[in-house]
């Protein structure tokens, strides 16, 4: 519910703002309660706490008539202490006079009741994003009003030392802001990040005596849908937007990112104290530092996208990866799976250690990773002593099921050397099991910014799993489904080890040994199957 004053004349919504060692978020609340908390219960709108000591759901808050302020402790055990250090035992509820701070864990709440939002777009002046790069000499000539050439030189050093700075940081953020504020002259300077429908303050500087500020998100929405910097020039009228009351000007502009999308906002205050409003030449030089903080962003991403392509998919798979993203989106999709198995392998652990066994299964994962890149797979997953690799996924391979059975048997070729190296060692023959099966299955990142999650759900994966283990059962290193055998091209060698019941598959499932390819027959039988 929005809350009116007495009169009913004035609207009115909560402005949050939390703080703990991981976030720095302020955001307005517009009505209704809000929880707070790890993972808070969906009976409210809800924000996540990302403190450890926070509980799962920690703390309620409602606005009430009169500018108070209801709050109720969720949390089973841990009490919440309140502004004048009593503490709110779990379970139970008091009412506050606006504005108020709580202790949640290690984690600061500031809550204050600001007047809704009533940003009106006229008050603004307005740049399109600009066509010019950074190292263009049509910059300066754009920039219309001549300032001298030590501020030019200041103004490029400054941009140009923070497009090569290593982003991701607070110290990064904060050192963004406080350019912003000395290079414009402002008086709060802000880097704020898309954070699902919401903005994160990324970093913040406020000059000394001019207090806290809020942004609007109002205004925030209209950058993100026009794609253009806004600013209140100097003969615009009085700014009417509440939460922009306490600032003279304003200007935000957009920061793109990867994929051309507005990934965040350059947001700067100059608050009242005479001043006037934002001069265009100042405008175009957020616009500029806002160019060379999206431009970092996007290198920094593209270079950490590139390293988590490389750690799962062979170099042709991240060229065509780095050419179209869209590809990693998740879909139903045709692909062969394959999973391996190193055999004997508590045996192994308990007998060589921790770090010879760590050793080992490095030097038998290289080997297979390479040979699965090497024929145009993903790898999905490592799974201790184990391995899941895919293809036909994220680009299309017409020849999948070939290329996964080269890469198996490829894979059992490189037995002797693994043994060579290994099995005075480990006092035992060096052996797996792969079990390779095709179907249709759901593809997609799962993962998140910071972790690529890439890989395949359904029974298709499920069953190539039950093939793998039936390698033990049935004797033979390398099975492959009747679906993998029907789909080879000529020349592949198989042969038939009968139906098999694998666990949690419903009837029984015709399994064949694969022995060789294209004329070339691998006497598979010599190698060492393990237990």
């Amino acid at each position: 519910m929005a809350q009116r004053s007495v009169n009913g004349a004035v609207d009115f919504m909560l402005s949050i703002h939390v703080v703990n060692d991981r976030q720095d978020r302020q955001f307005e609340h517009p009505s209704g309660p809000l929880e707070l908390g790890r993972g808070p219960r969906q009976q409210a709108e809800c924000f996540v706490v990302e403190d450890p000591f926070v509980s799962r759901d920690h703390v309620s808050v409602e606005e009430l008539w009169g500018e108070r302020l209801r709050i109720k402790n969720l949390s089973q055990k841990k009490a919440l202490v309140l502004p004048d250090g009593t503490r709110l035992a779990p379970g139970t509820a008091g009412e506050l006079i606006l504005p108020v701070k709580i202790q949640v864990g290690n984690t600061q709440v500031a809550i204050e009741s600001i007047p809704a939002d009533a940003f009106d777009e006229e008050e603004f002046q307005t740049l399109d994003k600009p066509v010019y790069r950074l190292e263009d000499s049509a910059v300066l000539a754009s920039l219309g009003e001549a300032p001298s050439v030590e501020t030019v030189a200041h103004w490029l050093e400054t941009i140009i030392t923070l497009q090569r700075s290593p982003v991701g940081s607070r110290e990064f953020y904060d050192q963004t802001s406080r350019a912003l504020v000395e290079l414009v002259g402002l008086d709060v300077g802000m880097v704020l990040l898309r954070d699902g429908e919401g903005w994160q303050v990324a970093g913040r500087h406020v000059v000394p005596g001019c207090g806290g500020t809020h942004y609007s998100r109002t205004l925030l929405a209209h950058v993100l849908q026009q794609r253009r910097t806004f600013y209140q020039c100097r003969t615009a009228p009085p700014i009417q937007a509440a939460s922009l009351l306490s600032a003279d000007a304003v200007v935000a502009s957009p920061m793109f990112g990867l994929h051309d999308d507005v990934s965040g906002v350059l947001y700067g205050v100059r608050t009242r104290q005479g001043r006037g409003g934002i001069r265009h030449l100042e405008a175009q030089v957020v616009q500029l530092l806002a160019g060379a903080l999206g431009a970092n962003l996007v290198r920094t991403v593209a270079t950490r996208t590139r390293t988590q392509f490389e750690q799962f998919f062979s170099s042709e798979l991240v060229r065509e990866l780095e050419r179209n993203p869209q590809l990693l989106e998740s879909r139903n999709q045709e692909v062969t799976i394959l999973f391996s198995d190193l055999r004997g392998f508590t045996r192994l652990a308990e007998k060589l250690g921790p770090e010879v066994t760590c050793r080992l299964v490095r030097d038998v994962m290289e080997c297979l990773t390479d040979r699965i890149a090497l024929h145009g797979g993903a790898i999905v997953d490592y799974a201790g002593d184990g391995i899941l690799a895919m293809w036909n996924a994220p680009v299309p391979q017409p020849d999948h099921v070939a290329r996964a059975c080269r890469a198996a048997l490829a894979m059992l070729e490189d037995l002797p050397r693994l043994n060579a190296s290994w099995q005075t060692i480990a006092g035992m023959p060096i052996a797996f099991g792969v079990g390779i099966n095709t179907g249709p299955a759901l593809v997609g990142n799962t993962g998140t910014s910071r972790r690529l999650q890439y890989g395949p759900f359904g029974l298709t994966v499920n069953v190539a799993s039950r093939i793998q283990d039936a390698t033990k059962r049935v004797g033979a290193p390398l099975l492959v489904s009747g679906t993998v055998r029907d789909l080879l091209p000529s020349g592949f060698h198989t042969r038939s080890v009968g139906p098999v019941s694998l666990p949690g598959v419903s009837g029984e499932t015709e399994l064949f040994e694969l022995t060789g390819d294209f004329g070339t027959l691998r006497n598979l039988n010599s190698l060492t199957r393990g237990d």
